[in-house]
């Protein structure tokens, strides 16, 4: 196994092992530690990814499509599945924000654990665990194995928002989960279609069509669009979006917003586009006008807002608006735009969800109309939130 191979594997198994000895460890502080030390040596392990076989953090020329590190294993012989795991410069971005994002959320509860649901270590043990099932999505080259990932995320989400959200997060949770899964069925059935057709689950195969039919093309992007544009989640599937981040403690809000909405845009990315292009340039016209229609309608609705974290959680709907306008130019341009946006959003965003929980701490509120003057009670809190709106904007 070469280093590259040994880091792939690391980057998912220090996460798990990390969830298991959060959970068993005794103390409920040793257990919180626990995590984020597990958390912080993921986020190293990524680091070195960037090498690429051009030495490491190298910044010699490398194909962004091509994967620099790569585990090519047989998993289910009899099915023909392969634990087929890679990172290349579309992903190598997405899975060092996530590492970073779940540090900082598992370093959060060092400070503080939000009421409700149970212990701070429960909390880092899910916070864990859905950061392996978002960098296996990251880093999957096979299908199936990329379908599996994907679900891990939604129980140990579920759970995080039903848990330790606020006085309506069984009702925001619940739609969160119906919402997933409804695009779940559509993930699956899409996956279906393509490997029937193509005969193998293999991404690096299927990239730019793999002999499939123009009409195969098309069924299957259409269904794996509408799977990933529930988790994006992109206008007209929005509307679980606002309750789970109002009703999430401050560390769901920040994975939401910051990498877990990233999981249905680089799909699209990634699995739509690379694999059904024909279907791809058939949708483009109608994904071009539904990315407008979110930018306007995400901007307006925003307009009309009263609370904080609601107020953010629809600006992410106009931000994956203009993702989304980069992905239907399916030029090399605009896609590249789509991804500096997706990294952009999730640095962003997660600050100011950082600093929304921070100010609802403070006050016991997140009403625009109650924090008006912050900047008098709360000057440097409120400067960070102003830096943070700029960024935004």
């Amino acid at each position: 196994m070469t280093w590259g191979q040994f880091l792939l594997v690391a980057v998912l198994a220090l996460p798990a092992l990390g969830a298991v000895a959060a959970a068993l460890v005794p103390g409920d502080r040793a257990g919180r530690l626990v995590g984020t030390v597990a958390a912080g040596l993921t986020l190293l392990a990524t680091l070195p990814l960037l090498g690429g076989g051009h030495g490491w953090f190298g910044y010699g020329p490398r194909p962004a499509v091509q994967p620099w590190h790569q585990v090519d294993l047989s998993w289910v012989p009899g099915l023909n599945l392969r634990f087929h795991l890679g990172v290349d410069g579309i992903s190598w971005p997405l899975v060092v924000l996530t590492a970073l994002l779940t540090l900082l959320c598992c370093g959060y509860t060092l400070w503080r654990v939000p009421a409700g649901g149970g212990s701070g270590r429960a909390l880092v043990a899910l916070l864990l665990v859905v950061e392996v099932g978002i960098l296996g999505t990251f880093l999957a080259l096979d299908l199936v194995l990329f379908f599996l990932f994907f679900e891990v995320v939604l129980l140990p989400m579920y759970a995080v928002i039903a848990g330790w959200g606020g006085d309506d997060r069984r009702r925001a949770a619940r739609k969160f989960a119906l919402y997933t899964l409804f695009g779940s069925v559509l993930l699956l059935v899409g996956v279906y279609v393509v490997i029937a057709a193509a005969g193998t689950a293999d991404l690096m195969t299927l990239t730019g069509g793999a002999g499939l039919s123009r009409g195969t093309q098309l069924a299957a992007f259409t269904l794996l669009a509408l799977a990933f544009a529930v988790k994006s989640p992109l206008w007209p599937l929005h509307s679980w979006l606002p309750d789970a981040h109002t009703q999430a403690p401050t560390v769901g809000s920040v994975i939401l917003a910051g990498v877990l909405l990233k999981m249905g845009t680089y799909g699209l990315i990634r699995v739509a586009v690379g694999v059904a292009p024909e279907g791809a340039r058939w949708a483009a016209p109608v994904l071009g006008v539904l990315a407008v229609a979110a930018i306007l309608i995400g901007g307006l609705v925003c307009l009309a807002q009263d609370e904080l974290k609601r107020l953010i959680a629809y600006s992410s709907v106009g931000h994956m608006g203009f993702v989304l306008l980069g992905v239907a130019t399916l030029t090399a341009t605009g896609l590249q735009a789509a991804l500096i946006g997706n990294i952009a959003h999730g640095v962003i965003t997660g600050l100011l969800f950082f600093l929304a929980g921070a100010v609802k701490d403070r006050t016991r509120t997140g009403s625009l109309a109650d924090l008006s003057g912050l900047r008098e009670t709360a000057p440097r809190l409120a400067g960070l939130l102003g830096f943070a709106a700029v960024a935004s904007l």
